[in-house]
């Protein structure tokens, strides 16, 4: 898998931190999304990092947020505001949404918003996200993806964004 490069991550983070700020209220739409206090929460394709820090306020000092992306210019800028918003309860990382390489049944909730264009195979890394989500925990996706009802059962959806509740491994579709 090709990993975007320098170029595209200031295209996309120049949109984010100038045009985002003023059309869209990050606060509104995690809570839309289901963010609650005390919550692990995994941010999926984190980019230049516009929901990470509200996100890790919102989920407050017990709960912590893992921001993640393929693109090694978004992770380290993420970390960058991150520390220089002092927070403490969030990390930003290098991975690949279809193997993360992190725990089974270590999230909450994980949420997916501007991933238009994901890179890879999306079979994979719906099999990923239901992996590492707990089972009855949710994953919350803005836009047009929808994940198999063999991993995910449509919840409600709120402001643009889909829930979904993560179904038992053991789920069969009758």
């Amino acid at each position: 898998m090709r990993q975007p490069g320098r170029m595209s991550f200031i295209m996309i983070s120049f949109i984010h931190e100038t045009l985002y700020g003023l059309l869209r209220n990050s606060h509104r739409i995690l809570h839309a999304a289901g963010l609650r206090p005390g919550q692990a929460v995994l941010e999926v394709g984190c980019g230049p990092g516009f929901f990470t820090v509200p996100a890790a306020k919102i989920v407050g000092p017990e709960g912590n947020i893992l921001a993640f992306d393929v693109n090694s210019f978004a992770v380290e800028h993420v970390q960058n505001k991150i520390d220089g918003a002092g927070v403490t309860n969030a990390k930003a990382i290098i991975a690949d949404a279809a193997n993360m390489g992190l725990p089974s049944h270590s999230f909450d909730l994980a949420f997916v918003f501007g991933l238009a264009h994901p890179l890879g195979n999306m079979d994979e890394i719906w099999q990923e996200l239901h992996r590492v989500i707990k089972p009855g925990g949710m994953l919350s996706i803005e836009g047009r993806l929808r994940p198999p009802e063999q991993y995910f059962k449509f919840e409600t959806k709120e402001q643009r964004i889909g829930r979904y509740i993560s179904r038992d491994s053991d789920y069969n579709e009758q």
